[in-house]
């Protein structure tokens, strides 16, 4: 029985992945996800619920942009766009489905 909690505990461990770090002033309600696509280019996306306007998630979505580019120039080469997302997930004990915006983008750095 305790070889079966390690083996379920150790499979929690490997399946949780760090979550990416937050700008200053950006609400604890918005996530991000950063990709690394060329030696100098990331895809940077920033999600919440719907409830989230559409404008708070650009803000938010430019200053992870900043804080990437941990200081140097950098270009934004492929405008964010606005995703309206409804999942197939059946939340909740009635099946609602949940529904949820994000914004991404890609950037390149300069220097």
């Amino acid at each position: 029985m305790t070889v079966g909690a390690a083996v379920v505990a150790l499979s929690f461990l490997i399946g949780c992945t760090t979550p990416e770090p937050k700008p200053e002033g950006v609400g604890r309600g918005i996530s991000f996800s950063v990709t690394p696509l060329y030696p100098h280019s990331f895809e940077i996306t920033a999600a919440g619920s719907r409830l989230r306007d559409a404008q708070e998630l650009k803000d938010a979505w430019q200053k992870k942009a900043a804080m990437v580019a941990k200081g140097h120039r950098f270009k934004i080469t492929s405008l964010p766009t606005v995703h309206n997302n409804e999942s197939d997930y059946a939340g909740g004990p009635y099946g609602v489905p949940m529904l949820t915006r994000s914004v991404t983008g890609m950037i390149t750095l300069l220097d």
